[in-house]
């Protein structure tokens, strides 16, 4: 059998594989997903997860594990109340043995459910420093909950605040860059983008067309190797990514196969968001029939 060591540290090695299988940032699913695994460990008779409403400062139930669990969903519940509600409240955790000899304890729920509460372990859950709900674990089996017990918990709601904020984070750059990606494949001129190393990061199918590259060009392909048929205008952006000093409105003329090409153009700086360079960019329109 497995000391109680044992069997929190394997929780806790199931609750990482947990959270590196999802992919989305769905909170209900793997909150209660989280509430299964801790419930199962601990041994609870039942458990609940809340979610915060900030604006009603009320815990409204998303999940619930136990007897007649479904009476829980949907009925908020004010901060100002109960276990769970001073849980909020104060945003500390809370270990109760008995809890018909806490005053905070919130009787009328249990008459609801006809379940009868006796050991609490509660905390709360945040996204940084702001509260976003509570989860409650109840009536461990063969004996009160312990400080172990608590660390379990508190480890497990913090690994999972910071997946979850890990996930929303993915989704919105993906989102994002979706987005840019989009404006950039309409763009009528072209763009071409390269890193701090001079490796190309974007090139739009007009830029492309405009410049003779192969639809296939390689990813984070050398500038130098991608405009090996235009090396002054491969100098001109890496002259920009080294002197940091832009151009705006000037011209460049090539020929290329027996063919005369020109380009009106500019650079710019690509900056993180502290203000370090990070790269370059190149944003041009063919001009050649306006030239002739």
């Amino acid at each position: 059998m497995k000391s109680h060591s044992e069997a929190h540290l394997a929780c806790l090695y199931d609750l990482i594989d947990l959270q590196e299988q999802f992919k989305e940032p769905d909170e209900d699913k793997l909150w209660s997903r989280v509430m299964d695994k801790l419930g199962a460990s601990l041994q609870c008779e039942a458990a609940t997860y809340y979610v915060y409403l900030t604006a009603k400062r009320q815990l409204l139930p998303r999940y619930a594990l136990g007897p007649r669990a479904e009476d829980l969903k949907g009925t908020p519940v004010d901060i100002r109340t109960g276990l769970c509600g001073w849980v909020a409240t104060y945003r500390e955790p809370l270990m109760v043995d008995d809890a018909y000899k806490d005053e905070r304890f919130l009787q009328e729920v249990d008459k609801v459910t006809g379940f009868r509460t006796r050991s609490v372990l509660a905390v709360p859950l945040f996204e940084r420093l702001e509260l976003t709900g509570v989860i409650q674990l109840m009536n461990k089996r063969g004996g009160s909950f312990t400080k172990e017990d608590l660390r379990l918990v508190q480890a497990a709601c913090t690994s999972t605040a910071v997946a979850l904020r890990g996930l929303k984070l993915e989704s919105t750059v993906d989102k994002v860059t979706a987005r840019n990606a989009s404006i950039l494949e309409n763009l009528g001129g072209g763009f071409m983008a390269i890193d701090a190393h001079g490796r190309v990061m974007l090139c739009n199918p007009a830029a492309k067309r405009i410049l003779g590259i192969s639809p296939d060009i390689a990813p984070n392909i050398p500038l130098d190797q991608a405009l090996s048929h235009i090396p002054r205008l491969s100098d001109i952006l890496l002259d920009t990514l080294a002197t940091h000093k832009v151009a705006k409105r000037q011209e460049l003329t090539w020929t290329h196969k027996g063919e005369t090409k020109v380009i009106g153009y500019g650079t710019l700086l690509i900056q993180d968001t502290q203000g370090s360079v990070t790269g370059a960019g190149l944003t041009f329109q063919d001009i050649t029939n306006v030239k002739k």
